[in-house]
This record gives structure tokens, sequence and C-alpha cells, in this order.
């Protein structure tokens, strides 16, 4: 099986995506509600474009395809906010964001293609941008990164 990474269409959290697998097989998830076992999608930004913060309840995977990336992950128990970068010139590809841990995401560079991979499979009924009045928006204002609002 391939893909192309072509005909991505405007994301809610920012930049475009393109669902290109959704597993066959179905699992139960913690709230016993069916769901496909696995989702992928291509996820790109461009220069000047972010992912804002948002969750899902799911573990999601990102792979950096082309380009560099800013991940920032903030943990929701404690407040801790991460900030990893995907590149070449840091040889780091990949990253791993925890079930409902806030993630937010900039393209360093001109643009980024990634890949996005969910277990069990992603539904925007997971899916949350955070809001204005979100107890954790002071903090990621008083950390520079009210772009990512």
């Amino acid at each position: 099986m391939t893909f192309v990474a072509e005909n991505l269409s405007p994301h809610p959290e920012g930049g475009h995506f393109r669902e290109v697998y959704r597993s066959a097989e179905s699992v139960t998830d913690a709230r016993k509600t069916q769901k496909s076992a696995l989702t992928h999608i291509y996820f790109s930004l461009a220069k000047g474009e972010v992912s804002r913060f948002h969750r899902v309840e799911q573990e999601e995977v990102w792979n950096l395809y082309r380009g560099g990336l800013r991940l920032w992950i903030l943990n929701p128990e404690n407040g801790e906010l991460q900030s990893l970068e995907l590149s070449e010139s840091e040889n780091q590809f990949c990253a791993v964001i925890p079930p409902g841990h806030w993630q937010a995401a900039e393209v360093i560079g001109q643009e980024v293609l990634v890949g996005c991979t969910v277990a069990p499979g992603f539904d925007f009924s997971d899916f949350e941008l955070i809001h204005a009045g979100h107890p954790l928006c002071p903090p990621i204002r008083e950390a520079g990164l009210a772009h990512l609002l």
C-alpha cells in the first residue's frame, strides 16, 4: 500500500490533512466504544501556519517525513510544558504524545510534512481544541506561546 501527500484539506487545529489509512480491525476503547484499531493521516504546515493546542483521548505518534517541526506537549496533570524538535539536524524523527496531553506544533523553515498515527483510531468526537478560558491558557501565554492558542 502506498499513499501520496496530495489533496489535503484544512484541519480545525490549523494546517492541512488527509486520512490515508483507517484499519478495518476494530477494538473496544476505555469507554467501551468500538473504534478502528488504528488511523493514520498526512499533516502539513506551511510557513506561518500552526497547529493550535489540542488533545485527543488516544496515544498519537508523529513521524517526520519532510522539513522540520517544533512540537509542544503540555501535561494536563501538572502543567509541565515540553518542547521537542523533529528535524534532520536534531536526528529526531518521531514523537509520542500520551493520551489526553495537550499538543501544538509550528513549522521550522518553509514547510513540514508529518504522519500522525492514532491508536485506537482517531475520531473527531475525541478531539478537543483548547478554548480561551481554559485554566492552562495563562501558563501557555506566559511561555510566549499565545500564537498557538
